[in-house]
């Protein structure tokens, strides 16, 4: 059986069953992230696309180390790391406007 270019590239979609959304895609290859992160993909049904990155507490306290602050864009904070989480945040994101959360990216050309 072939996999998809998205199983490959180790994305994954979540089924969101919400209205604004098109696609919620999460990228779970290990390269792409450390422990206790993802980065999220986030396609709204007006076509605009936005990149999350999403941590846990732990994850953000290995990446502050000894240092007094972290600064970052486009960054999220979860409990834990579950798809349910992953899918609060993002509706979250939503309802108070996610271009204070994401990163918009340039229209995917298909």
């Amino acid at each position: 059986m072939r996999r998809s270019t998205r199983e490959r590239s180790g994305l994954r979609s979540i089924d969101t069953e919400d209205e604004r959304i098109a696609s919620l895609l999460v990228a779970d290859n290990p390269a792409l992230h450390f422990e206790g992160s993802r980065n999220l993909v986030v396609r709204l049904r007006d076509g605009r696309t936005f990149v999350l990155t999403v941590l846990t507490l732990e994850a953000l306290e290995a990446r502050l180390g000894g240092a007094p602050s972290y600064v970052a864009t486009g960054m999220v904070l979860v409990r834990r790391m579950s798809d349910g989480a992953l899918l609060h945040a993002v509706r979250s994101a939503l309802d108070r406007g996610l271009e204070h959360f994401g990163t918009l990216q340039p229209p995917i050309e298909e």
